[in-house]
């Protein structure tokens, strides 16, 4: 296998017989392409994952392919193109989503180098457990279950049928159960084969092509459920196929468009395009809820998290400050009346794992650099349930407060809430120095709200970003190791060097001498080049060193070193740790794009969420992993110090 880059796509060159899987997202739906023609996934917003398994096969001439030929495939934004030459002809298979509907587009181009008969055999398995599973936990009803009951038992009304039309194009529907139906749209004549239950689970199309000639088949494939958003007409996407391939491409080369810094620079266009791909690929609208998903395996329930969000949006501000907007709208509505936030709001704007201690800074936080960078102060006036977007701001704060430590002003993160912020496989009690960093940001953010509206509540709150700066620095600060220790409670101090501190240095709670030193040590502990110690390799950047100490304070993945909160890479930290060095000057590429590349090579190819050397990996196209895209939008490592 080789990799390498052009015009922001991931080219790898390998045997046809390996699968080269690539993730693929629009408004609607999840996919997955294998570099061989198949779905190897297809899951649809907040219903269920469609396949249990899914495979195409070719032959020419009535000849299977041979699975050792040599194949190249490209991968940008929602499209995967594979290439590979026969003695009989050239192919291409294009796949592809467009931006707003429910289907999967995908094209065969077939170049005859002698009289060729082409055919290809697809056939798949259906995952009746997800569309169950998904229907009773959302749609819970006596409807639902006799909808459940009736798929099993009654197949022979179920209907399934081929239509042939007078132009040669077909158009294959059946009903798999309930409301379940999937439909498939062909550009040729389509062979119907084996049917399973209320449906055709095996399909083929096909053509002659004369030496020197070159044919085009395509079919569009959609499964959902009938009468409601997840509907798709695959007839008309077939007809619109082309226009439904421009606005795939439009997507590649303009939403997607790289800064002027980086054109010359193969690796980074696809190191841009990947990241910022991660962040509008999550972007989802159903009904009211508009907003980023976190990634691919977020989808059921569908939901948007406070602090994925925060670290998301920074890649889409500088190209749909629009949809940041929607996020925040939409996050409002999933405070509850008394100002907690949830770790994420759900679809329904119900609360999701309530009351976390990062989640209300993080919206306060997001007005914020909203605000600063478009200059949109309309949106702290827009209505939502608790009053205005401002209110809401006060309002989350406000709650903060009652987990506030009078004397210092610092928040008391302890009892049943102590694994409540993006840390959750860590009980970090006390004072944190990631909670109390963002709190203090917020506690600025919200007092500059109120300059020019209210002076006795800017000076309130900006007293208290004062009060919580001092105390930060005064009780959180280790001088002999030159950093802010991970926590403190009483006699217990979590003394290692954690990532999340660098938000220290991002909104220069830490002055100059000390962001500096920080920035330091985590350059000679964390990025894994540089620390001798550890044994995992050049992999990235640790998120903590050394590790954990206390056994009793990590629980599940994070109990194992090299893993998850425990010193395990996260891209989305990692680049911002590569701005806080960026804002001083300092060399920050290797944080910035090492994971990338390592991920890369362990055919990974889209933004995951995070990784270990030695451990499973996380999910890929994840969200808040599009840091790196905002790091190469704001250059001048002057972001944060925007006012509004």
């Amino acid at each position: 296998m080789s990799i390498n880059y052009k015009n922001g796509a991931i080219v790898v060159n390998d045997l046809f017989a390996k699968a080269t899987k690539y993730d693929v997202a629009n408004n609607l739906i999840t996919a997955q392409f294998d570099g061989r023609g198949a779905i190897s996934k297809y899951a649809v917003m907040n219903k269920f994952s469609v396949f249990s398994a899914y495979y195409s096969l070719y032959a020419l001439n009535g000849k299977p392919l041979d699975w050792s030929s040599q194949k190249q495939v490209e991968m940008v934004g929602r499209r995967q193109i594979t290439n590979f030459e026969e003695k009989e002809a050239n192919i291409e298979i294009i796949q592809f989503l467009d931006r707003t509907h429910n289907c999967i587009y995908v094209q065969n181009t077939i170049e005859a180098k002698e009289d060729v008969d082409f055919r290809n055999i697809t056939n798949f398995g259906i995952n009746f457990s997800s569309y169950v599973e998904q229907l009773l936990a959302n749609r819970l009803s006596p409807k639902n279950i006799f909808k459940i009951i009736g798929g099993f038992l009654k197949s022979k009304s179920k209907k399934k049928y081929i239509k042939l039309n007078a132009d040669k194009s077909g158009f294959i529907h059946g009903d798999v159960m309930g409301d379940f139906y999937i439909d498939i749209a062909l550009s040729s004549e389509p062979i119907a084969l084996e049917s399973e239950r209320g449906f055709y689970n095996q399909f083929g199309y096909g053509a002659f092509i004369k030496i020197g000639e070159k044919k085009v088949l395509r079919y569009v494939i959609s499964a959902g459920t009938d009468n409601d958003f997840t509907y798709c007409d695959v007839q008309e996407c077939l007809r619109n196929f082309d226009k439904a391939y421009e606005d795939t491409l439009s997507y590649i080369n303009e939403d997607l468009k790289c800064p002027d810094s980086i054109k010359d620079d193969e690796f980074m266009q696809a190191y841009y395009k990947s990241t910022l791909n991660a962040s509008l690929a999550n972007y989802k609208e159903l009904n009211d809820f508009k907003g980023f998903l976190a990634g691919l395996v977020y989808q059921f329930p569908a939901r948007t998290y406070y602090r994925d969000a925060y670290w998301t949006v920074l890649s889409v501000l500088p190209v749909k400050p629009e949809l940041v907007r929607n996020e925040i709208i939409t996050l409002a509505k999933g405070i509850s009346n008394n100002g907690e936030c949830p770790s994420a709001v759900k679809f329904n704007f119900k609360n999701y794992w309530g009351n976390h201690y990062d989640s209300p800074s993080f919206f306060v936080m997001m007005v914020y650099d909203y605000i600063a960078h478009t200059g949109d102060k309309s949106i702290l006036d827009e209505p939502v349930k608790s009053g205005t977007v401002l209110d809401c701001a006060r309002l989350v704060l406000d709650r903060l407060y009652q987990e506030v430590d009078e004397k210092t002003g610092l928040l008391v993160k302890g009892g049943e809430y102590n694994r409540r912020d993006w840390c959750d496989n860590v009980f970090r009690s006390g004072f944190v120095t990631y909670d109390e960093a963002l709190y203090c940001r917020a506690l600025q953010c919200l007092g500059e709200f109120y300059i020019g509206r209210d002076e006795a509540a800017s000076q309130k709150y900006l007293g208290m970003y004062e009060k919580v700066k001092k105390s930060i620095n005064d009780i959180l600060w280790d001088e002999k190791k030159g950093y802010f220790v991970n926590y403190k409670d009483g006699d217990i101090v979590e003394d290692n060097l954690s990532i999340d501190t660098m938000v220290v240095v991002l909104y220069r709670i830490a002055d100059e001498e000390r962001s500096i030193s920080i920035l330091k040590n985590m350059e000679e502990m964390l990025e894994s080049k540089n620390n001798k110690e550890q044994v995992a390799g050049d992999f990235g950047t640790l998120a903590v060193y050394p590790f954990y100490k206390y056994n009793k304070d990590i629980v599940q993945k994070s109990s194992f070193p090299y893993y998850y909160h425990n010193g395990g890479d996260w891209p989305y930290l990692s680049s911002m740790y590569a701005y806080a060095k960026l804002m001083y000057g300092m060399d920050y590429k290797y944080p910035l794009t090492r994971w990338f590349e390592y991920n890369i090579t362990k055919e990974n190819y889209t933004p995951i969420e995070f990784f270990s050397p030695i451990h499973p990996d996380g999910s890929l196209l994840q969200a808040w992993s599009s840091t790196g895209a905002f790091v190469l939008s704001y250059p001048d490592g002057k972001f944060f110090d925007k006012k509004i």
